[in-house]
């Protein structure tokens, strides 16, 4: 499989991805027969369907139509967070978005702006008499919607992220919870703090930091809550396929040598492997910053088909 046919595949392998994420939680459209094997990340989810995905016809009305009847399950505040970090989605499209949402009945959304100046006059393309009105609420039932269902709970806050990693995870420290759940760490850290004080979670020294685990042994909870589920670091991910896709054009340019197409490729390695070692998927590019010229090229090819199978078999690592 030459580049161009990679980056076509992995352009379709992740719109395939991203539709079945948004079914799961309530769009009105058919999936395909691959499972969505984690708890759905509804911001990552939105940002990165908004780089890969919002031109194509299905994306542009079905997830607007779902937005207008769930945007008040998502945060705002979460989203400026992930689009700070990862630059994710282009700033027209969120432009777009906020003036899509204010249409809708959801003032809040006017403070997207603050993350989309560089963004032109805004042009609203998805106009509300477009919607088909078929979305649905998300099942709380299913696990992919659990985050979701916990922010039905404790509402649209920190504390639902937090508490939904907790669910997932044998233990974690305040940093990282922070950066795979989209929030500020000294917030995460004050949920933490107040968790522990209320005896559904514990804490020990590591060093020079806490370790926080759920208290097992608490009967405020029933005990089949949570159980199951997986977490995978979804906004990481998709910061590594932006990458591996801005690589491939480079390695389709066949009028560059393969020195030169390498060191292309090199300028977004670095990058690219902390972004999928940051999801749990370290291993896929893991060593190629050791190899130049036509062995890298060559190599990371092969890495991307790995990436391919991966997005096929939904194989991901979870945590």
């Amino acid at each position: 499989m030459d580049a161009t046919e990679q980056k076509q595949r992995l352009h379709e392998a992740i719109r395939d991805f991203l539709w079945d994420q948004w079914v799961a939680l309530g769009l009105a459209g058919h999936a395909t027969s691959a499972p969505v094997p984690f708890v759905v990340d509804p911001e990552a989810l939105l940002l990165a369907t908004f780089r890969f995905a919002i031109d194509s016809g299905r994306f542009r009305s079905e997830v607007f139509d779902w937005l207008s009847k769930n945007g008040g399950l998502l945060s705002v505040q979460k989203i400026k967070n992930l689009q700070s970090a990862t630059q994710m989605a282009p700033p027209e499209g969120l432009r777009d978005l906020s003036v899509f949402m204010q249409a809708t009945g959801y003032r809040n959304w006017k403070s997207l702006d603050t993350v989309a100046l560089s963004a032109t006059s805004p042009d609203n393309n998805f106009p509300i008499s477009d919607r088909r009105g078929l979305s649905q609420a998300p099942d709380p039932a299913r696990p992919e919607a659990f985050l979701l269902r916990m922010r039905m709970v404790f509402g649209v806050n920190a504390r639902a992220d937090v508490f939904t990693w907790l669910l997932t995870h044998s233990s974690g420290h305040a940093a990282g919870i922070a950066r795979e759940t989209g929030w500020f760490s000294k917030s995460v850290q004050l949920i933490l703090n107040d968790l522990e004080q209320a005896d559904i979670v514990v804490s020990q020294s590591e060093g020079k930091r806490k370790v926080f685990s759920l208290h097992r042994s608490t009967h405020l909870w029933h005990p089949e809550l949570g159980s199951g589920l997986s977490w995978f670091g979804q906004a990481m991910f998709y910061l590594g396929v932006r990458h591996v896709l801005r690589s491939l054009e480079t390695a389709t340019n066949l009028e560059l040598s393969y020195p030169a197409r390498s060191i292309i490729i090199h300028r977004d390695l670095v990058a690219l492997q902390t972004a999928f070692r940051l999801a749990g998927l370290g291993d896929i590019y893991g060593s190629a910053h050791r190899e130049q010229g036509e062995t890298l090229v060559k190599n990371f090819e092969e890495r991307t088909s790995h990436l391919l199978e991966i997005l096929k078999s939904r194989t991901f690592s979870g945590k």
